[in-house]
C-alpha cells in the first residue's frame, strides 16, 4: 500500500504540473477542466480512412453488441433486484451498497476483500485511461465514418482523476440515419467488451504462465442430509458444535448450520463424524506424510490408496503460517476398505450485478489455491492489473448501455424503438418509461441495503 500512497503523490504532482504547463489549452466546465489537443483528431482520422472497408462491416457487430449487453445489464439489475427482495441475510454477507462505485481500496472500505482481490490507485488509473481512451476513440471513429462534424478531441481532468472526450456536433450527428446513430453510440461499449476480452487472454496466459498450483483450499467439511425428525440434537461439543444424533451415529453442527433447529425444515445438513473436523483441520493443505497436494486430484489420488487406521501428517497454510496435524483416518462411508479425512470444496453462487459478472470470467479452480513461479509482489501486481482493467472494461461496456438519457444506451434505446415503429412520439414516451423504471429500481435496491443495514 505505501508504494501505491507514493504513487497517488506523484501522479497528483504530475497532473497539476501538466495542468499548469498547458493551462492556455485548457477549459473549465462544471467540475472538470478538458483538454483539447489535435492528436486525438489525427489518429480518428488515419484509422477511419485506412480501415474504412472493415469498419462498415464492424458497424453491424458494434450494434449487435449493444443490444446484447442492454438485454444481459437488463437481466442482471432485475436478478440483483430479486436477490435483494428474496434473500434478506444478503446485506450481512455482502455489506458494500448494490449499486457500489468502483473507487480505489473499494473492497477494503466495504469489509469485502474475501470478495475481490486488492484494488489499489494505480489499477484504477491505469483501467480508467484505458477504458476512457478506448471509449471515446471508438466513438470518434464511427463519427469519422458517417462523416459526423468532430468539433474536438481530448482529455478530461476531475481532480486526480483522467478521462477522455469527444465532442461532436449535435446536429451533424441527429440528421444521420438510425445505423449510423445506433453504430456510433454503440461503438464505445463494443471497444471496451473488445479491449476487456483482449485483456482476458492476456490475463490467462500470463497466469498459467506465472502461477503454480501449490495447495487444496477446501471450504467444507463432509457432510450428510438427515431427515430432521428423526435427529436428537444434544448440548454444545467442543469447539462450540452441536452435537446432533441419527440411528446412532453422531454428526455437527456449526454456527452457519445451526438455526436449521429452529426453521421448519424437513431435511437439515450436518457435518459427519471425520478425523478433519474433529481435529479442527483449517487452511490450504500443502502437504499430507511425504507427498506434496497442489489439488484435488492429488489428495483423492492419496486418499484412494490409503486404508482406515493409517496415521497421517497434514501440513496447511493460513494467513501465510504454516500449521501441522497429525491424525488417523477413519472408514470412508462408501468404501469401508479406503481412507476418510471428511472434507470437500462446496461452490457458491453470486449474488448482485458485480459479482453475477465476475463468475463469467473465473477461469481458475476455486479449490486450488496457486503461488508466483516467481518475484511474488511483481507477478501479483501484474495479474490483478490485468483483471481489474479487464473487469473494468467489461463493467463500464455493460453499464453504458443501460436504457438511460445520460449513458450512450438512452438514446440506443429510443433510436431501436423508432426504427421498429416508425413513431416518435412511442419512442420517447417507451423511453420516458423505461427510464422511470431503471431509476425506481436503483432507487428501491438502495433502500432495500440502507433499511437493512441501518
Amino acid at each position: 500500500m505505501i508504494y501505491d500512497l507514493i504513487f497517488l503523490v506523484l501522479f497528483v504532482i504530475g497532473v497539476t504540473y501538466f495542468l499548469y504547463s498547458h493551462k492556455h489549452n485548457l477549459k473549465r466546465e462544471g467540475w472538470m477542466f478538458l483538454y483539447r489537443t489535435k492528436l486525438g483528431m489525427e489518429a480518428i482520422d488515419y484509422v477511419g480512412d485506412k480501415y474504412k472497408k472493415t469498419l462498415h462491416v464492424l458497424k453491424y457487430f458494434s450494434i449487435i453488441t449493444g443490444f446484447v449487453l442492454m438485454i444481459a445489464m437488463l437481466y442482471l439489475l432485475w436478478k440483483n433486484l430479486y436477490i435483494y427482495i428474496s434473500v434478506p441475510e444478503i446485506t450481512q454477507i455482502v455489506k458494500a451498497p448494490p449499486i457500489a462505485p468502483l473507487i480505489p481500496y473499494f473492497p477494503k472500505l466495504y469489509g469485502m476483500e474475501s470478495f475481490f482481490p486488492p484494488f489499489y490507485f494505480a489499477y484504477f488509473i491505469i483501467a480508467l485511461a484505458i477504458v476512457a481512451v478506448s471509449h471515446e476513440f471508438s466513438h470518434g471513429i464511427f463519427m469519422r465514418l458517417f462523416k459526423i462534424k468532430i468539433k474536438s478531441t481530448g482529455f478530461a481532468f476531475l481532480g486526480p482523476f483522467l478521462g477522455a472526450f469527444v465532442e461532436e456536433d449535435k446536429n451533424s450527428f441527429t440528421k444521420k440515419n438510425v445505423i449510423g446513430q445506433m453504430s456510433v453510440l454503440s461503438a464505445g461499449a463494443f471497444a471496451n467488451i473488445v479491449f476487456a476480452i483482449i485483456l482476458f487472454f492476456i490475463m490467462v496466459i500470463f497466469f498459467y504462465s506465472s502461477f503454480s498450483p501449490s495447495g487444496y483450499a477446501f471450504n467444507t467439511y463432509s457432510y450428510s442430509i438427515l431427515p430432521k425428525n428423526e435427529t436428537v440434537f444434544t448440548d454444545i461439543g467442543q469447539d462450540n458444535l452441536t452435537i446432533v444424533l441419527y440411528k446412532n451415529q453422531t454428526y455437527y453442527l456449526d454456527n452457519l448450520l445451526r438455526n436449521q433447529i429452529s426453521m421448519n425444515l424437513t431435511y437439515i445438513a450436518a457435518y459427519e463424524d471425520a478425523p478433519a473436523i474433529n481435529m479442527g483441520l483449517v487452511g490450504v493443505i500443502t502437504q499430507i506424510n511425504d507427498k506434496k497436494i497442489r489439488n484435488q486430484e492429488d489428495l483423492q489420488e492419496f486418499l484412494i490408496k490409503s486404508h482406515p487406521g493409517d496415521k497421517i501428517t497434514i501440513k496447511t497454510l493460513l494467513n501465510k503460517q504454516t500449521k501441522q496435524y497429525n491424525t488417523t483416518l477413519a472408514k470412508h462411508p462408501l468404501n469401508n476398505s479406503m481412507g476418510f479425512l471428511g472434507i470437500g470444496y462446496l461452490k457458491t453462487s453470486s449474488t448482485g450485478i458485480i459479482s453475477n459478472f465476475i463468475s463469467l470470467l473465473n477461469f481458475k479452480d476455486p479449490s486450488v489455491y496457486y503461488t508466483p513461479r516467481y518475484d511474488g509482489d511483481f507477478v501479483n501486481f501484474v495479474y490483478y492489473l490485468l483483471w481489474w482493467t479487464a473487469l473494468i472494461n467489461a463493467l463500464v461496456g455493460l453499464f453504458n448501455m443501460l436504457p438511460l438519457g445520460i449513458l450512450d444506451g438512452g438514446r440506443f434505446f429510443y433510436l431501436a424503438i423508432l426504427g421498429i415503429t416508425k413513431s416518435e412520439k412511442i419512442s420517447k414516451n417507451t423511453f420516458k418509461i423505461s427510464s422511470a423504471i431503471i431509476f425506481a429500481i436503483f432507487i428501491l435496491l438502495t433502500l432495500i441495503w440502507f433499511m437493512r443495514m441501518f
